[in-house]
């Protein structure tokens, strides 16, 4: 593929790609705006319609307000005056007044009169159970000079608006001396009044009848705010749900209004037209680049490149690239002549080159030999020349020589494969030693051709070689005669060592009689003292049986968590003093693993005592456990001086310690992490570590469950 459709096909896919981004980032953020232009919309023409039932509450209150503060009313429920009643409460009042009901209460609870009436047939109907039991149980009631009640109450006909004024003596003065109840159905007929002028679909549900699945979602979320809410009913209609509340202040009903979407289709239609234009214009966009591509840089690529080619035809070096401008492409063509003139000098030096490497190879005393894939001499230099019986090839392996191959081809191959990369030692009828490698020269498709072989005198370093091999064996003899001596003297070594101690604690005792202060302490040095030196003793004695292969492991299956309780307990004494904690942290359910009980509580007392001795005061050492397959895992941390980096090398070697300021404040031999390593090692497990100086440590190992032979 040229470079023309290479960049047009770029080109297109980076213009594709920044329109694909347009076109989403437009539908994400412009559809959003508009989904929330239409919700802010929805809400608001849903809360004028709320506003519409506060007025109508507002207009009855004030009708309420007129009423039960004229004096008439307040002499009325005083005396239940006919002439009150034929004057103002006619059968036409509350057809006058738009109202279903309207009763007069007075302060000891009692209705003295009451009007209801049903104004679509304009007929005298029943006052609502609902409206006589609220005034029964107060709730319809007012109770001082300022009480005043409203809100939506659910009777058997349906929703009615409901408002309640004190009656009073004087406009809003008192004495209270009765309620006026006000009420007016949320009928069909004041719904469609509403609908008509906010040119609004409605819909009512309250809590006494089964709600459609729409009003269920929204009702809790209604009842919890103030003002309205809102939800997509589908892609040509959405809604605004708002609560009705009761005297109390609870939701009781939900209506629901219902708009068409014409902000959200608007939005769509929009979107459309930008999707059409980014797309034309991407097209557009990326032709003029493509050919503006082709015009400027393209063209001017295509004669680099048939120069280049006609250069590489005719092997001439001397031709010039002539490029118009003062550009990249320019440049590029000015060092296209630069580096054609460099290759010219280069060749005129690999000349006088060949001969300075003929010249140094020549001064080598190392042999330097260059064969043919039929391994003939091809080239040799000055030392190989006087060494004919390594030049002829008689060094050579007998396998390499008597190679039988019918095809040359496979027999070259079969040589150059034995040869690859090889070496061996040779000498010569003169007594010198050779150390000959051979390794084979390929092109760059990995055919072979040629082999290189070089030659180094290594007569002195052989007869060195036996020597120091003949060393290395006397003292491996010598470390393993006294491996032995010393793990067959542990009796002789702990027998002595165990007299002392054993008398020494008797004597401090007092066994053999009162002893005073200063011969109790120094029976007490020598007590442990002893016993620092046993202990000294048996990790040598550990570890020469190790080296002399003559430690054995009696195997049993126990419990791990057994030996950390009982090495807890054993170095409780010394974190206390230190005011160290020890946690253990053992995974459930961990099998019984199979070994030497007690090497394995050597270990965990080795691993948790230095790690209680190298902590900090008031430090926290964490001993871990957990199963990997068949391996079990324990890890014991600590918050102590840590190791520095190039430390890590000295750990778990016998007899070495971090440093000589380390071993005079925490005292020891070195022994115990080599001990820990090997007792680890011979049954089949891993020993590993991390620390960082002034972070602590972490030593850890891992042991089979069954075994070292699993």
């Amino acid at each position: 593929m040229d470079v023309s459709k290479k960049i047009m096909i770029v080109v297109f896919s980076m213009f594709a790609l920044f329109t694909v981004l347009l076109i989403v980032a437009s539908h994400s953020i412009l559809l959003a705006s508009f989904s929330d232009l239409e919700a802010r919309d929805t809400i608001k023409n849903t809360g004028k319609i709320e506003q519409a039932i506060a007025s109508e509450t507002l207009s009855i209150d004030r009708t309420a307000r007129d009423w039960a503060w004229w004096d008439d009313t307040y002499e009325f429920v005083n005396t239940v005056s006919p002439q009150y009643i034929d004057s103002n409460l006619d059968e036409g009042t509350l057809y006058s007044l738009d109202l279903n009901v309207m009763l007069f209460v007075n302060k000891d609870g009692n209705t003295i009169h009451k009007l209801s009436a049903d104004l679509i047939n304009k007929t005298d109907v029943p006052v609502p159970e609902g409206i006589l039991e609220g005034i029964n149980n107060g709730a319809l009631v007012a109770h001082n000079d300022t009480d005043y009640i409203h809100g939506v109450i659910l009777l058997d006909n349906g929703p009615m608006l409901v408002v309640c004024r004190p009656i009073l003596k004087g406009i809003g003065k008192g004495p209270y001396d009765g309620t006026l109840i006000l009420g007016k159905y949320i009928d069909s007929p004041y719904i469609s009044s509403l609908e008509k002028r906010t040119n609004t679909s409605l819909k009512l549900c309250t809590l006494n009848e089964e709600m459609p699945p729409d009003f269920q979602e929204k009702f809790d979320e209604a009842a919890k705010t103030k003002g309205s809410v809102f939800k997509i009913l589908g892609e040509e209609r959405v809604a605004g749900y708002f609560a009705l509340r009761n005297t109390t202040g609870e939701p009781v009903a939900l209506m629901r209004a219902d708009y068409p979407r014409e902000l959200y289709a608007q939005g769509k239609n929009i979107l459309n037209y930008i999707y059409v234009f980014l797309l034309i214009s991407g097209i557009a966009i990326g032709t003029a680049t493509k050919f503006s591509l082709d015009r400027l840089l393209v063209s001017r690529l295509i004669t680099i490149d048939s120069f280049l080619g006609k250069v590489k035809r005719d092997k001439d070096t001397s031709k010039r690239l002539e490029m118009e401008g003062n550009d990249e492409i320019y440049r590029l063509s000015k060092g296209i002549n630069e580096m054609l003139s460099s290759i010219r000098l280069a060749e005129q030096e690999l000349k006088a080159r060949e001969y300075e490497k003929k010249f140094i190879l020549d001064s080598l005393e190392e042999i330097v030999v260059l064969r043919d894939p039929d391994f003939k001499v091809r080239w040799a230099n000055r030392a190989a020349l006087k060494n004919q019986s390594l030049l002829t090839g008689e060094y050579r392996e007998p396998a390499s020589n008597s190679i039988q191959a019918t095809d040359k081809e496979n027999k070259v191959s079969q040589k150059l494969q034995t040869l690859s990369w090889s070496s061996q030692e040779f000498t010569t009828p003169e007594g010198k030693t050779w150390l000959l490698r051979s390794k084979p020269l390929c092109d760059e498709t990995g055919n072979p051709i040629a082999v290189l072989e070089t030659g180094v005198e290594i007569t002195e370093r052989k007869k060195y070689e036996i020597q120091l091999f003949r060393a290395k064996q006397e003292a491996e003899i010598a470390n393993h005669t006294k491996s032995e001596f010393l793990a067959n003297m542990s009796h002789e070594l702990r027998t002595p060592l165990n007299s002392i101690i054993g008398f020494s604690d008797l004597l401090y005792e007092k066994v053999y009689g009162e002893l005073n202060s200063r011969q109790l302490k120094a029976v007490s040095n020598i007590s442990g003292s002893g016993k620092h030196l046993l202990n000294l003793i048996n990790e040598i004695l550990d570890l020469s049986k190790v080296e002399a292969r003559s430690l054995e492991l009696h195997y049993s299956r126990f419990w791990l968590a057994e030996i950390f309780a009982e090495v807890r307990d054993m170095l409780f004494p010394l974190a206390t003093s230190k005011g160290i904690k020890i946690e253990l942290e053992l995974e459930k359910d961990l099998p019984r693993i199979y070994g030497d009980k007690d090497r394995i509580t050597q270990v965990l007392t080795n691993l948790m005592s230095n790690a209680v001795k190298f902590s900090n005061e008031n430090g926290c050492v964490k001993v871990k456990a957990s199963q990997d397959g068949n391996f079990i895992n324990v890890a014991v941390s600590d918050e102590g001086i840590g190791i520095a980096a190039e430390d890590h090398d000295k750990l778990f070697k016998p007899f070495s310690q971090i440093d000589s300021s380390s071993s005079k404040k925490y005292q020891g031999t070195g022994l115990g992490l080599a001990l820990v390593k090997e007792i680890v090692q011979l049954h089949g497990g891993t020993v590993w570590f991390e620390s960082e100086v002034g972070k602590g440590s972490i030593f850890g190992f891992s042991l089979p469950l069954y075994g070292r032979n699993g």
